[in-house]
């Protein structure tokens, strides 16, 4: 007789990833109301992803890139001009193992864009998308953790400790305020880039609330209403505060806590004094939350019986922990000497990671590549606005323990807090933060056991009476004692096993056949 006591577990169980490359290529006419193109100073844009499809043996992206362009014109009444819109895409990427049910997360990196203009009413547009996919199954995973019998079973355990999303939430927080330009300034005739950034300076549990406070930076390129047309630039910060209702919360959780931005509307309005220069804008952005708390469960991975032969029903499962998550931060400075004209004034700078290499290297764990550097400056030979642009390598390199070495690290890098100034008439110096999220993740494989049934009885009567045995390399006193189905304590009371159970390989021991 015997008895089975079941439990289940949670398990998100990594499938397999894909990176895959996706080429957009467009040509436009402008609208009827833009001046004709001169010639295309930035070209700048973001991948956005709107939709992804698991199926059998795919995974559907949809998205599109929203891009903004600045160019000059000859018309002498409107001298810069901006176009932004966004070009869709849909790409179906083969994943042999996937399954309806199944969830892929994808990051959507924009890798590179650039334009040209063959005709002064026509621009096209090259881009180059990349999708990291990452395909999971969250699924229950029934189990026997235990059983109860009359000393015929024979079983292994084994104690697993695994990381259970225990929370997944996203918040909506809108910001809607003005930015008004100061008092010398002229009006604004033309909003031509606007520029938003969040980020989050710290994050506090409180009772069952977690209070998350950081910071939104918006700018605007923007032309000025006056007789030289000139350019613009005004910027400024938001604090936010904002709590985030979670039941069961608790310090000793793992946060995975991110940003996601939404579109920015905005408008230029008047100020009290009846001035165009006031610029009012609605951000909206999502705090992501995702709350991981580490659970244990003690599991039968192999069963025999000395009575009888056994059927089991298991299935080998990937089994993925997340052990921590970091945030870090390192500060990036660097310089470059702009290549058309001298510098009057810099507008606007964006910088992109391009990471080449991740590496764990004596105990730390290293991050190389390369920072694209855009910057949108007044050229003083022309008296015209202009862009130069640099790639400028970088390292960002944190220390790890022992234990965090030996992990997998899967890291996410950000860009926030980008600065630029200039050094004279010809360089510019550029710096960020660079900020990387790591999660350290350990995999196993595991077998898991969800059902024992009893089928024949052991014939013991065409078994020698006593062995002789050799113990072979990598064998344990268990698998000896499972080819033979005696148990392991009868072992033990014919063979003077030490007190750890482990025996060297070439070892002898005596086999007695049960009666």
């Amino acid at each position: 007789m015997y008895k089975l006591i079941s439990d289940t577990f949670n398990i998100n169980e990594f499938i397999n990833s894909n990176s895959t490359e996706v080429l957009l290529e467009n040509e436009f006419t402008i609208p009827d109301n833009a001046p004709n193109i001169e010639k295309i100073v930035s070209t700048e844009g973001k991948a956005r992803i709107n939709g992804v499809t698991v199926s059998d043996g795919s995974v559907t992206v949809e998205g599109e890139v929203v891009y903004n362009i600045i160019y000059r014109s000859n018309d002498e009444e409107i001298l810069v001009y901006s176009i932004t819109d966004t070009i869709p895409f849909t790409e179906e990427i083969a994943f042999p193992d996937a399954r309806e049910g199944m969830t892929a997360h994808v990051d959507a990196i924009l890798d590179y864009m650039d334009s040209d203009s063959p005709a002064e009413r026509t621009y096209s547009i090259k881009a180059v998308i990349v999708l990291d996919t990452e395909l999971t199954n969250n699924h229950p995973v029934t189990f026997v953790s235990n059983l109860e019998s009359d000393g015929s079973f024979q079983a292994k355990t084994r104690n697993i400790k695994y990381t259970d999303e225990v929370n997944s939430l996203s918040e909506e927080v809108n910001i809607n305020d003005a930015v008004e330009l100061n008092k010398g300034s002229d009006e604004i005739a033309k909003v031509l880039k606007a520029d938003s950034e969040v980020y989050i300076t710290s994050i506090d549990i409180l009772d069952e609330k977690m209070l998350v406070e950081g910071t939104c930076k918006v700018a605007f390129l923007y032309s000025e209403n006056n007789n030289l047309n000139s350019t613009g630039y005004v910027s400024e910060e938001f604090p936010f505060t904002h709590y985030i209702e979670a039941k069961n919360l608790s310090d000793d959780m793992l946060k995975d806590i991110n940003i996601s931005l939404n579109d920015m509307t905005y408008k230029v309005a008047e100020n009290y004094d009846n001035e165009l220069k006031l610029i009012e804008f609605d951000l909206s952005f999502m705090i992501n939350a995702n709350l991981f708390d580490t659970i244990e469960k003690n599991i039968i991975t192999d069963c025999y019986s000395t009575e009888y032969v056994l059927d089991l029903e298991s299935e080998k499962v990937n089994l993925t922990s997340i052990s921590d998550i970091m945030n870090k931060t390192v500060k990036y400075d660097n310089s470059f000497d702009v290549v058309t004209g001298t510098i009057k004034d810099i507008y606007t700078v964006d910088i992109s990671p391009k990471v080449s290499e991740k590496k764990v290297l004596d105990n730390k764990y290293i991050i190389d590549g390369f920072m694209d550097m855009n910057i949108l400056y007044l050229n003083g030979d022309i008296n015209k606005i202009d862009k130069a642009y640099a790639s400028l390598p970088f390292t960002a390199s944190f220390d790890l323990k022992d234990n965090e070495a030996k992990s997998e690290i899967d890291s996410d890098i950000t860009i926030t807090k980008s600065g630029a100034y200039r050094k004279g008439s010809n360089s510019v110096i550029v710096n960020c933060d660079i900020n990387v999220c790591m999660k350290l993740k350990d995999k196993d494989e595991i077998t898991v056991i969800s059902n024992i049934a009893e089928t024949t009885p052991i014939d013991r009567s065409k078994m020698p009476s006593l062995v002789f045995r050799v113990v072979q390399p990598n064998e344990s006193i268990w698998d000896i004692a499972k080819n033979y189905n005696l148990s392991i304590n009868y072992l033990k009371e014919i063979n003077n096993f030490p007190e750890d159970n482990e025996v060297a390989a070439g070892s002898k021991i005596i086999i007695a056949r049960m009666v």
